[in-house]
């Protein structure tokens, strides 16, 4: 039996597995095998992962295409390592991340989880001078890398998922209790939600050990997800949404954006009131969505109402939940972090 198992899965990634693949193959701790799970790719990935000579890597491909989920379940299944380590057919592993992470949990006993600080890459020039990477280079890399305690951890995750799920190692027999769901989308934050309700404990390593690239376009990125994202938050977040929502006098949901609307959406499909909308651009205020007014968060300290608040600002969450909390807002009870 390996100490660790490698698990990655992969869907037309010629153009990038190779150097991921080397990352993985030259770490410095050896004893491990490498799942590989190829989602019925139509280009050269299958080709390029059998060009590499090296008994650890166990390829698997699958007839048809079934998603990022139900790939992930069927490897996890062939796995036999104490440890499990996530990598992904994109990025690039510190040589000395597996040993680090084996090190670690083997010297703490009481934690299960362990994943590291990451750093965002463009893939390329262009990429470099986009928006997109820009704001995850400087917003969410640092808010990534900032939630570091079980404590932290296990308190925003109930907010969003804040666990890059390519830098983690978790104990085999801790994993394999929840498992991938077959979806093609959000199966990792599913998973940790699950295992943090539990009561499993998630620390990190702080050092950057893995380097996430940014492309153009990925499948976590594209927008013809994002409802379908939205619905598998309403069913992972459901017991804590329900009771959070009974009594209170008024519902807002603050961000006007894609996700804001989405998410209004939703709560009107499922007969749930809302009030209005709140958000901190001066512009928007006052312009009507849904026909209901957008006000300025100072509506939360003019009001005497037991107003309650889902937030669904994803760049600016953490802020807006820092406001909350100096007006006495506790989590989960007076205001919700939705994603």
């Amino acid at each position: 039996m390996p100490e660790i198992s490698v698990l990655m899965s992969v869907y037309n990634g010629e153009e990038f597995i190779e150097e991921s693949i080397k990352s993985v193959l030259n770490q410095t701790f050896s004893d491990f095998e490498f799942i590989i799970i190829d989602d019925c790719s139509t280009d050269n990935t299958v080709e390029i992962i059998q060009s590499f000579i090296d008994n650890r890597i166990k390829l698997y491909t699958l007839d048809k295409n079934v998603g990022v989920g139900a790939a992930l379940k069927f490897g996890l299944a062939k796995t036999s390592g104490i440890y499990i380590a996530k990598a992904d057919s994109d990025d690039i592993n510190h040589p000395t991340r597996f040993i680090k992470q084996k090190n670690f949990l083997d010297n703490h006993l009481d934690i299960d989880m362990v994943k590291t600080l990451i750093e965002y890459f463009p893939h390329d020039e262009e990429v470099k001078n986009t928006a997109r990477y820009l704001s995850m280079k400087n917003i969410k890399e640092e808010q990534l890398n900032q939630v570091k305690t079980p404590e932290q951890i296990s308190k925003m995750l109930y907010w969003w998922c804040c666990i890059p799920h390519n830098s983690i190692m978790v104990r085999s027999s801790v994993i394999k209790k929840i498992g991938y769901g077959d979806i093609r989308l959000g199966e990792d934050y599913k998973l940790f939600y699950e295992l943090n309700k539990l009561g499993h404990k998630i620390d990190t390593i702080e050092e950057k050990l893995v380097k996430f690239r940014v492309r153009a376009s990925s499948i976590t990125a594209t927008m013809a997800h994002q409802k379908e994202y939205i619905d598998l938050i309403y069913h992972m977040k459901k017991n804590e949404l329900d009771k959070f929502l009974k009594n209170s006098d008024s519902l807002y949901i603050w961000g006007t954006g894609n996700l804001g609307k989405l998410v209004f959406e939703k709560l009107k499909e499922k007969g749930y009131e809302v009030s209005g909308f709140i958000d901190g651009i001066p512009e928007k205020q006052g312009n009507i969505l849904y026909d209901m007014r957008i006000f300025s968060p100072d509506i939360l300290k003019e009001s005497n109402k037991n107003i309650k608040v889902i937030v669904c600002a994803q760049p600016a969450r953490l802020k807006i939940a820092n406001f909350l909390e100096n007006l006495k807002y506790k989590d989960l009870k007076d205001f919700f972090v939705y994603a």
